[in-house]
């Protein structure tokens, strides 16, 4: 199961916990982030146990809006699993990657 929150401050944290395996599995994820007004955008992954290719879509999908809105999308804390998945996708290429979250806020200043 997929559980995420969105809090709105400086930045717009997005924790995402479980895996996703499929677009069912992120669809709740889509429409909250169709609610976003804030797109300093921070993916927390440190619940994240597994994704695939839909999860990494969702995500490159997430940057691409967040940059079209004049803000940036930035991952915390992925597992070693999801890190080496990272460097064979090259995905680690393309997003920022923080270990904490004052780190994060810290790029968006």
């Amino acid at each position: 199961m997929i559980e995420f929150s969105i809090s709105s401050s400086e930045i717009t944290c997005l924790s995402i916990s479980g895996k996703i395996l499929s677009d069912a599995d992120i669809q709740p994820m889509k429409e909250a982030i169709d609610q976003v007004d804030n797109w300093k955008i921070v993916i927390d992954l440190s619940q994240l146990s597994h994704t695939n290719s839909s999860g990494i879509a969702f995500m490159v999908k997430v940057l691409t809006k967040s940059r079209i809105n004049g803000g940036d999308t930035v991952f915390l804390n992925p597992n070693a699993g999801l890190t080496k998945l990272f460097e064979i996708t090259k995905i680690h290429e393309v997003f920022t990657i923080f270990d904490s979250l004052e780190s994060a806020k810290n790029h968006f200043n």
